[in-house]
């Protein structure tokens, strides 16, 4: 029942923002030049189509149920953890102080 209202959120948001792409794209058109026009009309066919493949991206989401998105992000990021693990037991514990100590230092003076 909750994917079904997430489904029809989504359609409703996906109508919203069409909407909203088009009184844009409207109120561009009523006040651009005539010059303009050919270049606003290839930036609406790109937002068009990336528009489209988000879309695309997204509707490939929505056959996905929770374990099959965690059997793929442990696909992905299995062998990772598992080469990370192996390097850091090669590692002096100290080592692996000092440098988490340098980074907190270095994210302290950036920000």
């Amino acid at each position: 029942m909750e994917d079904q209202g997430i489904v029809a959120e989504l359609e409703t948001l996906r109508a919203q923002l069409k909407q909203f792409e088009q009184a844009r794209l409207q109120k561009k058109l009523s006040v651009s030049e005539p010059a303009g026009v050919a270049n606003l009309q290839a930036s609406v066919t790109a937002e068009e189509s990336l528009r489209d493949s988000v879309e695309d991206w997204l509707s490939g989401l929505d056959d996905l149920d929770a374990t099959q998105m965690l059997e793929r992000v442990k696909d992905v990021t299995g062998n990772w953890f598992v080469d990370i693990n192996d390097d850091l037991k090669d590692v002096k514990p100290a080592t692996l102080l000092l440098i988490f100590g340098l980074g907190v230092l270095v994210g302290r003076l950036t920000s």
